[in-house]
């Protein structure tokens, strides 16, 4: 993994399914060894695998995404 696919706190990630609102957003709080826990603007906390999380840009219909602030 190269440096600019690091995941740091306070990155924002978007839910890639079709199914959810446009608009939820997940900040990242803690990086684990094998994913990442977020936040959604509720205050929820969600852990998600570092397979699921993609930094390359290109659309996708399952997943998160990285989002440019």
């Amino acid at each position: 993994m190269s440096a600019k696919d690091q995941l740091h706190v306070g990155d924002k990630l978007k839910d890639n399914d079709p199914r959810m609102s446009y608009l939820r957003r997940l900040t990242v709080v803690e990086v684990l060894p094998n994913g990442v826990a977020a936040k959604d603007g509720y205050g929820r906390v969600f852990r998600i695998l570092r397979k699921r999380i993609f930094t390359d840009g290109k659309p996708r219909r399952s997943g998160f995404t990285r989002v440019a602030e």
